[in-house]
């Protein structure tokens, strides 16, 4: 478990699509944090005032207000989103940031934030018991647009026994 979580656009839209918003909340002690900019970032796509709902009905998932940017963030020239999540996860440390943009993820190593995708939640969620198994989670997410190497996904699944 996770004391907090603070979770990018993609990962939130990918995960609404196979019943996942729930293993997010599940997995943080201290909750789920969506900063405003990556509501704005959602609401645009095609199913984001529904995407907006349930993570509203979602128990432990919140809304939070931007934050100002580091110039460290900054500097990366990200997507409001991704410098979201990074900035607050500055804010909270040891808050895990769930993102999936390689740049973003690249961001986040450097400046020494945990992270995880969406790939990882649904490792977790197969690991904590709450799906029975991952391969048809991650082939549909596959199937809505999630990019993931043949040989990620391999090692993936076998790390969680398929």
């Amino acid at each position: 478990m996770l004391d907090r979580i603070v979770v990018n656009a993609s990962p939130v839209i990918f995960l609404s699509r196979v019943g996942g918003l729930t293993w997010l909340g599940d997995l943080a002690i201290g909750g789920v944090e969506i900063p405003r900019g990556v509501v704005q970032e959602i609401t645009v796509g095609e199913d984001g005032q529904g995407i907006i709902d349930a993570m509203q009905a979602t128990p432990r998932i919140r809304l939070v207000d931007d934050c100002a940017v580091p110039l460290v963030i900054a500097a990366w020239d990200l997507g409001k989103g991704e410098t979201q999540v990074l900035a607050h996860c500055l804010k909270l440390p040891g808050a895990l940031a769930v993102l999936d943009d390689g740049a973003a993820r690249q961001c986040a190593r450097s400046l020494g934030i945990p992270l995880a995708g969406t790939l990882g939640v649904v490792l977790a969620a197969k690991r904590m018991g709450w799906i029975a198994a991952a391969r048809p989670v991650v082939e549909r997410l596959i199937r809505d647009g999630l990019y993931l190497s043949p040989s990620l996904m391999a090692d993936a699944l076998q790390e969680v026994g398929e």
